[in-house]
């Protein structure tokens, strides 16, 4: 998919947030030069290559302040370095107000988006049905942003939130009284679990046996496990139940993401995209 063509509810109260942070009165600068009412456009141009992502977010911000808005470029597609992706027309005023809040969401959106197809293109020459999903740690506030340039990098979503699926940590088996206490609990709510998949983290591989052989779990997760010790756990666990997924999380990057779907797991999930480098670009104010 080159174009992204995801829907995006994009509440105005964040967009007013985002907003609020960095105008939290007046613009000084601005206004004492007189040039808030003084007709100007903006272009924002990427100084290296990457996958263009956030400019729904920042058009939204222009758009918020009463700027015009033209999309020189499609999200999910490759830029290059000196072109040109988003202008912005309106007073010196609402351009200088939304300028610098716009090109950062377009620059760690880039750099998110990028990242997330670098991760989806080496994992997927090892194995081509590999699942990338990236993790639920995207900064509060922020979300509806990293997961849009995640979706349109071409990677997926662990989960958006915790009303989505059944996801047990160790964190929740340690007051479940264990793996089978676990169980038990995700038998007995069954009907209310319904249609949602189940998954459990586990601990070790014994744990790991318990949950395949349960009937109730959808999927096993490991964490900061390394790929030797994956494929001699994947193989134990198809052993007694060959339909179940395997998936595989902890400090999973572009420097090991092939060598891990090598591996035959089925789910790589991992949180790299949120810290890549921001992508360099710049917005340019001129006269119109």
């Amino acid at each position: 998919m080159n174009e992204c063509n995801w829907s995006i509810h994009l509440p105005v109260s964040l967009v007013d947030e985002w907003i609020r942070e960095d105008i939290p009165f007046t613009d000084f600068t601005t206004s004492i030069l007189g040039i808030v009412n003084k007709r100007a456009k903006a272009r924002v141009i990427l100084r290296e290559k990457a996958i263009i992502c956030g400019l729904h977010e920042a058009s939204a911000v222009y758009t918020r302040l009463g700027a015009r808005i033209e999309m020189m470029a499609r999200e999910g597609e490759w830029g290059e370095p000196g072109q040109e992706i988003m202008r912005a027309s309106g007073t010196g005023g609402q351009l200088h107000a939304a300028w610098r809040i716009a090109q950062t969401l377009v620059s760690i959106g880039s750099a998110v988006a990028t990242y997330s197809k670098l991760l989806v293109e080496k994992a997927r020459r090892a194995n081509p049905s590999v699942i990338v999903a990236v993790a639920r740690k995207a900064p509060p506030g922020l979300r509806h942003l990293y997961y849009h340039c995640v979706l349109c990098g071409g990677a997926t979503l662990h989960r958006i939130g915790i009303s989505d699926t059944i996801l047990v940590f160790p964190n929740h088996t340690r007051l479940a009284n264990g793996i089978d206490g676990v169980i038990k609990r995700l038998r007995e709510s069954r009907p209310i679990i319904g249609e949602r998949q189940v998954v459990i983290e586990v601990e070790d591989l014994d744990e790991a046996i318990r949950a395949a052989k349960s009937g109730i779990v959808d999927e096993i997760q490991f964490d900061h496990m390394s790929p030797d010790q994956l494929r001699i756990a994947i193989k134990e666990i198809r052993r007694v139940n060959e339909r179940i997924r395997v998936a595989i999380g902890g400090g999973i990057t572009l420097d090991n993401i092939e060598e891990y779907a090598s591996t035959g797991v089925d789910v790589i999930v991992t949180s790299a995209p949120y810290w890549a480098k921001p992508i360099d670009l710049t917005t340019r104010i001129d006269t119109e």
